[in-house]
């Protein structure tokens, strides 16, 4: 009898093995990822609102450079102004100011800039969801490898009960048995189960915010894969990260916005040229002293110069824009030390994570084996169901370490390919409102 209660503790052990053994790795899901990041810079609200801030700079840039409206002048003459040839009834003036030379063109070429400034922030709102989104995504993956580890290790559990259990009706064996370890085991199990719907509460909330950020009804469907892989880190050198960023491009086109309103203010304090005509409706009178001139109608042109004598706002003006020029060149700079930074931080904690993710792995493979041996141990009745416990909560606590390790490899990834502008749906976006 004893032989036969063996056997069957065996095989019931064998079937621990399944739940120890690793998951296998499948696809990362990388189509939905992307499809998931273009449909939340499409759709976010947020977003979108940069993209209407940049096309209404973009029709304000349309109407910069023109010529300000002519002035049309009109007099009448109730009772008839009485002149020596001629009796002036009405006259009729139309001027049109010119401003100095090169200053509509450097007032066209501010907008554009501004328009150019609006576009780049546009960029980086986009870029920084891809990668919000990026990161929402792998959290979500990690939360869901967690999920199975400990519905795994409840497994194990489960069928460490069912062993304990004839080993505890086997006449032969039940000195050694303890009913302590089944109410034991429950216990533990009620903890995982607890630790299980925590988990799927995190999970589905994960979900919601994704869609969210998507700008979809929170419980919309999502297309998930099945594991999280280790993504590869993307090789891009500093120069091209430097010419793409478009916070520095930002303060570029800032920069260059600036210069050209000090060329405008510049031009504003030269002085204005006038051009225009004036046209006088005149009658006859009795006694003329010229008789060929006797009631002609005149016609004159004019020509005006604005005197800009009062400097002090002119100066003060372009003072002002030339501060705000070298704070953009400032600003630059700064944004050029903290890219840098980021650039080359992001090596040395991706190579930490890798570390991190190694020794969890390893901790892992032997907590499995160990497992796997004080299984075996305990249905020969030569191993505690405290040792199995123990070794079992170490388990967990590397496999949820591990799963966060995954997500934070590949969130810096993820950092990385943010600070590359990989995921600049910019263009795309004008061309597909343009159609």
């Amino acid at each position: 009898m004893k032989t036969i209660y063996n056997q069957i503790a065996v095989v019931l052990v064998a079937g621990l093995f399944v739940c120890l053994l690793p998951t296998p790795v499948r696809a990362q899901g990388n189509d939905s990822l992307v499809t998931y990041i273009a449909a939340a810079i499409r759709n976010n609200p947020a977003v979108m609102s940069e993209y209407r801030a940049y096309q209404s700079m973009v029709i304000g840039a349309c109407g910069e450079g023109q010529l300000n409206d002519p002035e049309i002048s009109i007099g009448v003459y109730p009772s008839p102004m009485q002149h020596v040839n001629v009796k002036q009834y009405a006259t009729f003036s139309v001027m049109q100011m010119f401003p100095w030379f090169g200053t509509l063109k450097a007032g066209r070429q501010m907008m554009e800039y501004k328009a150019e400034s609006a576009y780049q922030k546009f960029r980086e709102d986009g870029i920084a969801l891809a990668f919000d989104v990026q990161k929402q995504w792998y959290q979500m993956l990690s939360t869901q490898e967690k999920i199975k580890s400990v519905r795994d290790k409840l497994k194990l559990l489960k069928d460490i009960e069912t062993v304990a259990l004839y080993q505890y009706k086997s006449p032969s064996m039940a000195r050694g048995a303890k009913m302590s370890d089944q109410l034991r085991l429950q216990a533990e199990e009620a903890n995982m189960n607890e630790q299980i719907s925590s988990l799927e509460d995190l999970m589905k909330w994960q979900m919601q915010q994704l869609n969210i950020t998507m700008h979809r009804d929170a419980d919309s469907q999502l297309s998930i894969p099945d594991s999280i892989a280790l993504r590869e880190m993307p090789v891009v050198s500093w120069e091209e990260i430097e010419k793409n960023n478009p916070k520095l491009n930002q303060l570029i086109a800032d920069g260059k916005s600036f210069e050209a309103q000090q060329a405008k203010i510049d031009g504003m304090g030269k002085p204005m040229i006038g051009v225009g005509l004036e046209y006088m409706l005149n009658g006859k009178v009795d006694m003329p002293s010229m008789a060929n001139m006797n009631g002609k109608d005149m016609l004159m042109p004019m020509f005006k110069v604005t005197v800009p004598v009062y400097r002090r706002k002119i100066n003060l003006a372009k003072k002002s824009a030339a501060l705000m020029k070298s704070s953009t060149e400032y600003g630059y700079q700064s944004q050029q030390d903290k890219l840098r930074s980021q650039y080359l931080s992001i090596e040395q904690r991706a190579a930490d994570e890798k570390r991190k993710l190694e020794l969890y792995r390893q901790q892992v493979e032997i907590l499995n084996n160990t497992l796997r041996l004080m299984a075996t141990e305990y249905a020969n009745g030569t191993s505690s169901l405290t040792d199995i416990l123990q070794t079992t909560r170490e388990q967990i606590d590397y496999t949820l370490k591990k799963a966060e390790a995954y997500a934070a490899y590949n969130t810096i990834v993820a950092e990385y390919e943010k600070l590359a502008s990989k995921y600049d749906y910019a263009e795309r976006m004008s061309y597909e409102h343009k159609k």
